[in-house]
């Protein structure tokens, strides 16, 4: 429907660029709704201190976060969760650190996956903190220490365009 009222004449480029974006953040929120109830089955349910549910929460920059997603962009993505604990609820606890890396992980794995019918993005996961050597998934607090204490100018200027697209928005 969007590339053919793109072509048709029907949409205008803001409009395609919008839609394509809605797009992308209801298949990256849909695909980690999904993964997360079959990792919470397998590896239980990650919480808090005060026992507390704690979800992921997947921020889009660049394009996406922006909104101006066309079709031949990747979508730059960073992932984070609201605190340190421990999953309850299986034999074997696992940390939430532990837990939502795993989770980013298997989502970028979806979403990028080649089949017969192609592959649904390219995720670039390099603007997180630290780049391609940092952490997937880091906490909240230790997002705000890294962008204060670490962030570079420019990371800093890319959180403009940042805004959450999946999880606990």
């Amino acid at each position: 429907r969007i590339a053919w009222r793109d072509l048709g004449g029907a949409a205008d480029l803001e409009q395609t660029l919008r839609d394509l974006s809605a797009f992308a953040d209801a298949t990256i929120d849909e695909a980690l709704r999904l993964l997360d109830v079959f990792q919470r089955a397998r590896r239980g349910c990650p919480v808090d201190e005060d026992g507390n549910e704690k979800h992921l929460v997947v921020f889009a920059l660049g394009k996406l976060g922006a909104e101006e997603l066309n079709f031949s962009s990747d979508v730059d993505l960073i992932v984070a969760y609201p605190d340190n604990g421990i999953t309850t609820g299986q034999c074997v606890s696992i940390s939430n650190h532990e837990y939502f890396v795993e989770l980013g992980r298997t989502l970028i794995g979806v979403l990028q996956r080649a089949t017969a019918d192609g592959f649904v993005f390219r995720v670039d996961m390099r603007l997180r903190p630290f780049g391609g050597s940092g952490p997937l998934a880091m906490s909240f607090d230790a997002m705000l220490e890294y962008y204060q204490v670490h962030g570079r100018d420019w990371e800093r200027y890319a959180l403009i365009r940042m805004r959450p697209v999946a999880g606990d928005l």
